[in-house]
């Protein structure tokens, strides 16, 4: 009888394989939508599966009782059944929610693999993204009940942590001057001394809906100041973290005009300045990041203003905030508009010419990060980058010249041509060493069979070693170097290729007077 099906499908949910399990809980979901009356039976099945494979394969002892093999946890069974809860979700009715929920709670997030324990709270939200709305009266109860007979114990911790984060993604859902709202956030602000970037970050989301009522607007001045003083002054990385995270989320919930209203923007400002306390630098940069991930290109104006004290970072004596200015770069250049682009340029550019070696590694840094940017921005930026950093492989400090092949490097990461990316160490030999390397990197362009379009940052590898290869004197290279723009032309994006015809034209059109026929 087909309306079996779903019971039948439940065996692939415990498959050894990964792309089996994925498979079936998509499969699983599609069936119970076609046969709804099924959802009981099933829901029920899956459960008790869950519960079977929780037991341990017991450890292999010797003939003298001695432990040869550890115990063993087959984890991926219970993936498969978690993966399946999450995608039967906009199916189950409200009375299967309620049994659910309390199930995640008892056996779920008490797991022991760490992936099974996500997996059940990823069920968790998709049912409250589904159901919590209609169901808020009954859930929250729950949630609330829940909580209170967890144990306080080290093991129960992330147990406490995804009743908080229901309870925050639940509380959205509640009324405007509801009194549950303000303390429901005083345990999200609680759960982001957690060290672990999945609970931070689910807090961070939690937040925008809630700190815009009227409740909690009240007290947001403090809780702001409360979580910038943990961010600066904190000892522990994860709290700074967590501190960085919910400051994120109130500037989201509160608009981005609270970041000059509260004086954010000045007190991170006076926090990255601070050459007595490398904390403070850290935790100012920590708050740079995540504004720029959570807020996106509302933040954009204020990267102008922090972008030359984000620079001097790149050469701090302290690694762990050149570690922190690093990956605040990636975020916010990541996030950066065309206009946003055009803003930060000049600033970078310029700062190529200073007299600090550390200011110059640093700019030289932030360009290779705009490999970082959407693909769209990528193509504006590359044709004037490139050459700049090219140029910078022949500063006079080693360190310079180490910023520059490595940002190189990081253009050559992000090429999405398979044939450019299998000779992308060869090309960047060609930039460093234009002299011995142009011709035989020609030839392996040459011999190279291009299936697939060539993307910019391709382009931006390649074209400034034809331009050079125009120049050189012997015949052979600028016979390649012609053969490889009529190859380009027609394997490229006409956009793309548009800004390097200035420069490689006067060289095409040299040629064309060579004394040699084959070369013209």
């Amino acid at each position: 009888c087909l309306s079996s099906l779903p019971v039948l499908v439940i065996d692939d949910l415990t498959h050894p394989e990964a792309v089996v399990r994925s498979s079936a809980a998509q499969a699983l979901a599609s069936l119970l939508e076609e046969w709804p009356d099924s959802l009981p039976d099933t829901l029920q099945v899956i459960l008790d599966k869950f519960v079977q494979h929780k037991k341990l394969i017991p450890a292999v002892l010797d003939d003298f009782g001695r432990q040869v093999a550890p115990p063993l946890d087959p984890w991926e069974p219970r993936s498969g059944l978690a993966s399946a809860l999450t995608a039967m979700a906009p199916q189950m009715r409200p009375e299967s929610v309620l049994h659910v929920m309390e199930f995640l709670v008892r056996q779920g997030f008490a797991d022991r693999n760490t992936q099974v324990q996500t997996q059940m709270l990823d069920a968790g939200m998709a049912m409250l993204e589904t159901h919590g709305k209609a169901m808020v009266g009954d859930l929250l109860p729950l949630f609330q009940a829940l909580l209170d007979g967890t144990p306080s114990s080290a093991d129960a911790d992330f147990i406490r942590q995804s009743l908080v984060l229901l309870m925050g993604s639940l509380a959205k859902y509640l009324s405007e001057g509801d009194p549950r709202v303000q303390p429901i956030v005083a345990k999200l602000i609680e759960a982001l001394s957690t060290p672990s970037q999945q609970v931070q970050e689910a807090v961070a989301n939690c937040l925008p809906p809630l700190v815009s009522t009227s409740a909690v607007k009240q007290s947001s001045a403090q809780l702001v100041h409360d979580l910038m003083h943990c961010l600066l002054e904190s000892e522990n990385y994860g709290d700074r973290r967590g501190a960085a995270y919910g400051l994120a989320g109130f500037v989201k919930g509160l608009g981005i005009l609270s970041l000059k209203k509260m004086d954010i923007i000045s007190q991170l400002t006076e926090a990255i300045s601070n050459k007595a306390n490398p904390r403070h630098r850290e935790g100012a940069l920590f708050g740079i990041e995540l504004l720029s991930t959570m807020l996106g290109r509302l933040f954009e104006p204020y990267v102008v203003v922090l972008l030359p004290h984000l620079l001097v970072c790149f050469g701090d004596s302290n690694q762990y905030v050149r570690q922190a200015a690093d990956e605040c770069a990636k975020a916010v250049m990541g996030k950066l508009s065309v206009h946003g682009v055009k803003l930060i340029m000049p600033l970078l550019l310029e700062a190529l010419n200073d007299d600090s070696w550390r200011t110059k590694a640093g700019s030289v840094e932030l360009l290779g990060s705009m490999a970082y940017c959407a693909p769209k921005q990528l193509s504006s930026c590359l044709p004037a980058i490139v050459p700049k950093l090219i140029e910078v492989l022949s500063d006079s400090h080693p360190k310079v010249q180490r910023s520059g092949s490595q940002a190189l490097k990081l253009i050559g990461s992000v090429i999405r041509n398979p044939e450019i990316q299998a000779i992308v160490s060869i090309l960047i030999q060609a930039l460093e060493d234009p002299a011995h390397k142009t011709s035989s990197c020609l030839a392996t362009l040459l011999e190279t069979k291009f299936v697939h379009f060539i993307d910019a940052p391709s382009l931006a590898l390649i074209m400034p070693i034809v331009q050079r290869a125009f120049q050189d004197r012997s015949t052979e290279t600028r016979k390649m170097a012609a053969q490889i723009i009529g190859n380009m032309y027609s394997l490229t994006d006409q956009k793309d290729l548009t800004p390097y015809l200035p420069n490689i034209l006067p060289g095409l059109k040299g040629s064309l007077l060579d004394p040699l026929p084959e070369v013209r």
